[in-house]
């Protein structure tokens, strides 16, 4: 798949497998890689993106994900909660049928969370604290985690997510629960430097994204681990240098 999406890409600049490669890659070992018989790696990957000014966000946008009515719905959310957009996260708290109702209480909470409302009410945070004992991690809860991870003293988000950890790698997950749990991983990453945790903590968050499936969906997680990673080993302008190319992507 990866392959095909490069050659689509390829075409589209109208390009040869010669120019398309010159001075980055082998171009017997792209071709290859275009036919499905080789995997490229991430570094080579970004490298081939950047030589032809190609941002790795669009290669990425829309690759080999079909999305479910619930998944839209999640997206929906999401993106308005990282935009800010009180307005459409109102409209869909009164006008959606959830059919998780717990849905609709993580968009109560992100919307008091965007009002400035960061105290939780008891039944919120019996509801929060509720997923410290659940086994069954699913993508409906790994969404739902995901969106309340800031709200956990420390102790008991660090229990939380390597639980989480523990279930996806021994469990044989679905790409969307991983990308969630890849998720919730660079959000406890950056709740740890947030708060100055121990080292030891961030580094078992950055170990879980390492061993992440090394293809084009978790491209971003994995360079966003290595920046996190040059941070714990006190490698400044390594993180910087990582941290202008996710910025420009």
């Amino acid at each position: 798949m990866i392959g095909a999406h490069l050659k689509e890409v390829r075409k589209s600049l109208h390009f040869s497998q010669e120019q398309m490669t010159e001075g980055i890659l082998d171009r017997s070992f792209y071709s290859r890689v275009e036919n499905d018989c080789s995997e490229i790696n991430v570094n080579d990957l970004v490298k081939l993106l950047h030589y032809h000014r190609i941002l790795v966000a669009d290669f990425l946008r829309g690759f080999g994900t079909t999305s479910t009515d619930i998944e839209i719905l999640q997206n929906r959310i999401t993106t308005a909660y990282l935009n800010e957009d009180v307005v459409t996260l109102q409209d869909l708290y009164i006008n959606t049928k959830f059919a998780d109702v717990r849905m609709k209480k993580v968009v109560r909470i992100l919307i008091n969370r965007l009002n400035g409302v960061n105290n939780l009410d008891e039944r919120d945070r019996e509801f929060s604290y509720s997923f410290l004992n659940e086994d069954n991690w699913n993508s409906e809860n790994l969404w739902l985690v995901l969106h309340m991870l800031d709200l956990y003293e420390l102790s008991d988000l660090k229990i939380l997510v390597e639980t989480i950890f523990h279930k996806v790698i021994r469990k044989k997950t679905n790409e969307r629960s991983m990308q969630l749990a890849a998720q919730i991983a660079l959000k406890y990453l950056e709740i740890c430097c947030k708060r100055q945790t121990k080292n030891s903590e961030i580094k078992n968050a950055i170990a879980f994204l390492q061993k992440l499936p090394k293809t084009t969906n978790f491209a971003i997680h994995r360079i966003a681990a290595e920046y996190y990673n040059r941070l714990v080993n006190h490698d400044q302008e390594g993180a910087d240098k990582i941290a202008n190319l996710l910025v420009r992507n």
